[in-house]
């Protein structure tokens, strides 16, 4: 069984506060690294002991320096570096994804640093169904006939997934008390709980559906400025909504994105 681990920062085990905090340069930036290195490695683990034979990792956040290579689990591969597609090495050959350290979209409540792709984004669309960045994998997944089975991060990120996904295994590591602020789960017991779950998300993959939309598909973007609009609405293919949005149609998620994004 073969397992692409898709990752972010923001929803890992402990990391709270601004981005200015924990992206490079930041006071908490390699606590923050050392945190979402060891929930992948439980994720790792996990899927090892839940019987996959081969797992792959994609450095997700920002421009993907944020998991530390020498103290990742060296049964995995890990893609590294500024990346050309959302999930790239991502394909048919696989079983499963994981998606650890996710965080909820841009505008929700109760959520620790909400957002979807970047801040310029205020709200993405797909086929009239409102998606985060989780959505969004689950959809990239789906075209690959890949279901998403487990997803770490915070208490909004882990609700988010069970309401578009349903039953999947979903892992809570701390619950938002602010955009900036969050109760944290001890790590020796996230840790725990991440194993646990990547085992058991392993266990009823077959029994878990890809995530998948409907061709053609329509891809809805409001940007949160006109001119982030007006960028992208000079593509060819894209259509102009109102001041900040825009609409593409396309075959499938990924040729979408690539025109919208």
């Amino acid at each position: 069984m073969k397992v692409f681990i898709m990752t972010d920062l923001e929803g890992a085990t402990g990391v709270c506060g601004t981005w200015q905090d924990f992206n490079p340069g930041g006071r908490e930036h390699e606590r923050a690294r050392r945190f979402l290195t060891r929930d992948v490695n439980a994720a790792i683990e996990g899927a090892y002991d839940g019987g996959a034979d081969e797992v792959v990792v994609l450095d997700g956040h920002g421009a993907a320096f944020s998991i530390i290579p020498e103290e990742l689990d060296e049964r995995a591969k890990l893609i590294r570096g500024r990346r050309v597609l959302e999930m790239e090495g991502l394909d048919s050959t696989f079983d499963a994804v994981f998606a650890i350290g996710a965080h909820a979209m841009a505008g929700t409540q109760n959520a620790l640093l909400p957002h979807t792709l970047s801040l310029s984004i205020a709200n993405i669309w797909i086929n009239g169904i409102k998606v985060g960045e989780i959505g969004l994998w689950a959809a990239i997944a789906g075209t690959y006939d890949v279901p998403l089975v487990l997803v770490t991060g915070d208490e909004a990120a882990v609700k988010e997934a069970k309401q578009l996904l349903g039953d999947i295994e979903g892992v809570a590591v701390k619950r938002a008390t602010s955009m900036y602020a969050a109760i944290c789960l001890h790590p020796n017991v996230t840790y725990k709980m991440i194993k646990e779950a990547a085992m058991r998300a392993l266990k009823k993959a077959k029994e878990v559906k890809p995530f998948k939309v409907k061709s053609p598909v329509e891809l809805k973007v409001e940007y949160t400025k006109v001119d982030f609009a007006d960028r992208i609405a000079s593509r060819p293919g894209v259509k102009r909504i109102d001041g900040r949005t825009i609409v593409v149609v396309a075959d499938n998620i990924i040729k979408a994105m690539a025109l919208a994004l």
